[in-house]
C-alpha cells in the first residue's frame, strides 16, 4: 500500500502518514479496516468487509488480469463488468457499515 498522508481532524489535530491500515475481526467473519492517529490514538474505520466481499474483491482482482491481456470489444465489456463488481462491493460495504455502526 502506497502511503496517505491524513490529519487527525476528529481529535488533536496531528499530521502524518498512514503505512497500512490495521484489521480487527468481529462477529467471527466481518473485518473492521482502520488506522489511528499516532498522536493521540483517535481511531478511523475506513472500511468493513465479510467472506462475500472478500470473494467480489478477489474477483475484482483476477478481473484486472484478464484486462491487461485484451484489447478492443473485450476490454469494453470486461469494463461494464468491473463497474458491476464495483457497485456490488460498494452496496455490501454500505450495508455493513450501517449495520455494525448502529
Amino acid at each position: 500500500m502506497e502511503a496517505i498522508y491524513a490529519k487527525c481532524n476528529k481529535s488533536c489535530g496531528y499530521k502524518f502518514y498512514v503505512q497500512s491500515f490495521k484489521k480487527e475481526i468481529m462477529n467471527h467473519t466481518i473485518e473492521k479496516n482502520y488506522f489511528t492517529c499516532p498522536n493521540c490514538g483517535k481511531e478511523y474505520v475506513c472500511f468493513y468487509t465479510d467472506d462475500s466481499i472478500r470473494k467480489l474483491q478477489a474477483e475484482l482482482r483476477k478481473l484486472y488480469l484478464e484486462m491487461r491481456r485484451v484489447n478492443g470489444f473485450q476490454y469494453g465489456k470486461l469494463k461494464k463488468i468491473e463497474s458491476a463488481l464495483k457497485q456490488s462491493i460498494f452496496n455490501s460495504m454500505t450495508d455493513i457499515k450501517n449495520t455494525v455502526e448502529r
